[in-house]
Order: C-alpha cells, then sequence, then structure tokens
C-alpha cells in the first residue's frame, strides 16, 4: 500500500542518518515533521519545507501531543533517536532513551493509529558469530574461529551479561518492537558502522587521517560489518512500505576485517599498511588507557567495550534486506573513494 506521499515524523532527525534521510525524504515528496528536544527547526533543514515539535522520546506526553498536531494523521514514524555509548557510566540513560523511549514511540504510534513504524536499530544488537560461553550470564568467553559463520538477522543475541551497555539496550529495544509486533506494525534496520559525508564522529574522522598519513602500524583483530550512509538512507526510504514487520533487515554493505579494511584503504591512497595484528590483552589494556584518557577530557574513540568487541568477526548477511527492501551493497572500495576525501578534509576524491 503506498502512503501516496504522505506526513512522516522522525525523532532523531539531526542525527548521522536523519542529516541524509530528511533532504531526502522533503525531495521525494513526503510532508516531514521532526521531534526533538529543541526549540526550532534544525538549521541544516532551513532551506527545506520541514515542521518542528519540541518534545523528548523519555516524555510520552510529548510525543502523544506531537501526532495530533494540525495537518491530517502521520502515516510513518521514522524512530531514529538513540544515545550511541560504550561506557557503563550512560547505562541509566541508555535504558531510558533507547529502550523506554522505544516503548514511547510505539504506544503513541498506536493511539494515533499510525500505519508503520520504522525503528532504526543496530548491527550491536544482534550478537557476535563465533563467540562461546561458558553459560548466558558468565563473563567467561571463547572464540571458535573453526566455527565461524556470517550471521543473519535470526541470530540469537548472545551478548548479555558481558557489560556491553550500548549492545544490550539496543538489544532490549528490539524485543520492545517484537513484544508489540501484534498491535504497531514495526520495522527494524540494522545497519554496522556507518561511513559517509556529514559524519560528524571524531574517532571516524582519526582512523582516515591516521592510515593516510601511515600512523597506524597495528590494527586489531576482529573485523566490523561498514555501512556506506547511502546504501542505509535507501533502506530507511524502501521501508516505508516494504520489509517484514517485527523483524530485523540489516544493513551491511561490506564484512571486512580491520586488516582487510585497511588494505583496501592503503591501495587507494598508497600509504604504509599496518604490519601486524594485536591479540586481547593488548587490546584490552588500550581500551583501558583510553576510558581513562576520554574521562579527563581526551577524545579517545576507544573504551573497553569497543576493545572488547574489536577482537571479533562480527560478520552479518543483509540478504533479508536485498529481498525485502531491494538493498544493494555498495563496494567499500567506492565508499572510501567517495568519503574519504570529506574525512580527510581534502575535496579531492581519488
Amino acid at each position: 500500500m503506498s502512503l501516496d506521499k504522505g506526513r512522516i515524523l522522525i525523532t532523531g532527525a539531526t542525527g548521522f542518518v536523519g542529516s541524509h534521510l530528511v533532504p531526502r525524504l522533503v525531495q521525494d515528496g513526503y510532508r516531514i515533521v521532526t521531534f526533538g528536544r529543541s526549540h526550532d527547526v534544525d538549521p541544516a533543514y532551513a532551506a527545506l519545507t520541514v515542521e518542528h515539535v519540541r518534545g523528548d522520546v523519555t516524555d510520552p506526553r510529548s510525543l502523544d501531543a506531537a501526532l495530533q498536531l494540525p495537518g491530517g494523521k502521520f502515516d510513518c514514524i521514522f524512530h531514529m533517536a538513540g544515545l550511541v555509548s560504550y561506557k557503563k557510566k550512560d547505562l541509566a540513560r541508555q535504558i531510558n532513551i533507547n529502550v523506554d523511549g522505544t516503548r514511547n514511540v510505539l504506544e503513541a504510534a498506536l493511539k494515533a493509529n499510525v500505519r508503520r513504524v520504522v525503528h532504526t536499530s543496530s548491527i550491536a544488537a544482534i550478537g557476535i558469530p563465533g563467540l562461546v560461553r561458558d553459560d548466558k550470564m558468565s563473563r567467561r568467553v571463547a572464540y571458535d574461529e573453526s566455527a565461524f559463520k556470517i550471521g543473519d538477522e535470526d541470530f540469537a543475541y548472545n551478548l548479555s551479561g558481558l557489560g556491553l551497555t550500548y549492545c544490550d539496550t539496543k538489544y532490549a529495544a528490539e524485543r520492545v518492537v517484537v513484544e508489540m509486533s501484534d498491535r504497531v506494525e514495526c520495522v527494524m534496520l540494522n545497519p554496522g558502522i556507518i561511513f559517509g559525508e556529514r559524519d560528524t564522529h571524531h574517532h571516524h574522522h582519526s582512523i582516515f587521517k591516521a592510515l593516510s598519513r601511515g600512523y597506524w602500524k597495528a590494527v586489531p583483530r576482529g573485523g566490523i560489518p561498514f555501512s556506506d550512509i547511502l546504501d542505509v538512507v535507501d533502506a530507511h526510504v524502501a521501508a516505508i512500505d516494504r520489509g517484514l514487520p517485527g523483524q530485523r533487515h540489516n544493513l551491511v554493505s561490506a564484512n571486512l576485517t580491520f586488516m582487510e579494511a585497511a588494505a583496501i584503504f592503503a591501495s587507494i591512497y598508497h600509504c604504509p599498511l599496518p604490519s601486524t595484528t594485536l591479540g586481547p590483552g593488548i587490546i584490552a589494556l588500550v581500551g583501558e588507557f583510553c576510558e581513562i584518557a576520554a574521562s579527563l577530557g581526551f577524545p579517545f574513540g576507544l573504551s573497553r567495550q569497543t576493545a572488547f568487541l574489536s577482537n571479533y568477526k562480527i560478520f552479518f548477511s543483509s540478504e533479508r534486506a536485498k529481498k525485502q527492501l531491494g538493498f544493494r551493497p555498495t563496494n567499500f572500495a567506492e565508499t572510501v573513494r567517495r568519503t574519504a576525501p570529506y574525512y580527510l578534509g581534502t575535496g579531492t576524491r581519488q
């Protein structure tokens, strides 16, 4: 069923994905209302025909009020608001925003008879293929390389009890979606680590610059799912009408080890390749150091949690998204060629 270019409410519209999605939806003819804590439309959208309503996903009354704005009913909600943090001190806020906020959005959508909610989740909510646990609550883990295989959307979450706060709260938010799936039509989208223009993550910029200057001599042994921002936005637009309610749809453009990703960058920019990989013990020490340094005001992106995750190949298939959303992954080399000038500040595409 087509929305006929209907009305859409967007939480988290000023984030990385929103900065690309909002202009795209306006261009496509949708009537957009952004929802957030600011008083006015974000300056980045000043030239667009976009409404804004002040509110907070942790405040159910503000969500109810937003969905009763004059101008007709809302056909769809993009729920992208969330707190991305891999630091234990942020757990209470993450539960409030990521978990309770998701429930509030779905309950408001139910009361306002919104046809569909598109929930931006994360690969972080799924788990780690190949990770072996003594039991569900034990912090003792092992990695069975021989048993490794690329996971899919039905992979059973296996990170509970490891202190991975972002992963746990994004998974808990998905459980809310599943719990309410018989009452609210909600599609879940699960991107990996997103690269693209307008990315404000400081450590992404630092990684590109360090690689280009040959500063990276070693990388963790694991790997991550990379997502091109253009692929992620295309999938969000497709999810307005397509996708399986109550189900995940992985938006992975490329599964690469850190060494493989560095090699692709080095081949394009003709810079030195890291010479070795680091074991879990060294990575853990680096994570401890970076988290302490960050608490003192230094802008390190690594933490104890991200250090732990970097030891594993967190690889997932996007077959469901390809089938249900028409997802077409961009080759990682093309992502690097297009986005590196932005991260490096050169404005020159290789």
